[in-house]
């Protein structure tokens, strides 16, 4: 796994601490691990989905440059259009970035016997997590506008109390429009990252299997060769397989929402703990 995890907590460490009496030692460990999981998952996503743009309009340069050589003006043009996607790649990473210091800032405001700093935190969190939000809207990777007017009302467990209850209950239709637009763009980016990829494998079709194989010599590294193919002809069925595991990662917002209304269940955690891990490993085997 990488290196750069981030060390947050879920919100269902939160509703674990104050329902400690209902909830056992392990589960709230598991708690806190799929909040650690989908945030680590959420940004393999992104980092993937980063690479696979680059390497896809680095192919297609020089797809260009054999059918007719390409000026400096070319190459600006299509840098451009990776720069603003990338650009909203980060903005995702930064939305994913602010949910999870909310979360980790709504524990501060379960546990601390001197809530009004973390009241304060959270304000801002939200303030930034609303201007980055704009911009997720505004991008071409929300498709289907109408979801996020339909955001569900959830009904508060009755044992969380206290200024933690008060904070989900002016803000808790906020953040599940927030998950709602995280789960959107993830969607749209898997659709992405799967037509790159079908780009990056014809292209690699015809450089390293079938350019090679018409030359008048022989293939002077044959194995090679044989596993450049085998890769190649493989890779859509990788990134069809990432784009199946990455619903995992659609279900955040019906953990949050089943955490929220107590009816998060272990047996849904642990199942939802394997989807996971099962993403993280298919992204990692496709670097």
């Amino acid at each position: 796994m990488r290196k750069n995890i981030h060390k947050t907590v879920a919100v269902f460490a939160v509703i674990a601490a104050l329902t400690s009496g209902c909830r056992s030692s392990e589960e709230y460990k598991k708690l806190t691990q799929a909040g650690n999981q989908y945030a680590h998952a959420v940004n393999e996503l992104l980092t993937a989905a980063s690479e696979i743009r680059i390497e896809a309009t680095s192919e297609k340069l020089l797809q260009d440059d054999r059918i007719l050589n390409q000026n400096e003006n070319d190459y600006r043009t299509i840098s451009k259009d990776d720069e603003e996607k990338l650009t909203i790649i980060n903005d995702i990473r930064s939305h994913n970035q602010l949910l999870q210091n909310y979360f980790s800032k709504l524990q501060d405001l379960a546990t601390s016997d001197a809530p009004d700093k973390a009241k304060t935190e959270i304000d801002g969190i939200a303030g930034n997590l609303n201007s980055v939000s704009k911009k997720l809207q505004g991008s071409d990777l929300i498709t289907n506008k109408s979801l996020l007017q339909g955001v569900t009302n959830l009904v508060i467990n009755s044992q969380i109390r206290g200024a933690l209850r008060e904070e989900l209950e002016k803000r808790h239709e906020v953040i599940l429009k927030e998950l709602t637009i995280q789960q959107e763009v993830l969607n749209t980016l898997s659709d992405s990252m799967k037509k790159d990829v079908k780009s990056i494998q014809s292209a690699q079709e015809i450089r390293l299997v079938i350019r090679p194989l018409i030359q008048p010599k022989p293939i002077k590294n044959e194995d090679e060769w044989v596993q450049s193919r085998k890769k190649i002809l493989l890779m859509d069925r990788k990134i069809e397989e990432i784009k199946n595991a990455s619903n995992a990662l659609g279900e955040f917002k019906e953990i949050y929402q089943a955490s929220v209304e107590g009816k998060l269940t272990l047996a849904r955690l642990n199942n939802h703990l394997q989807d996971i891990d099962s993403f993280l490993a298919l992204v990692q085997n496709t670097k």
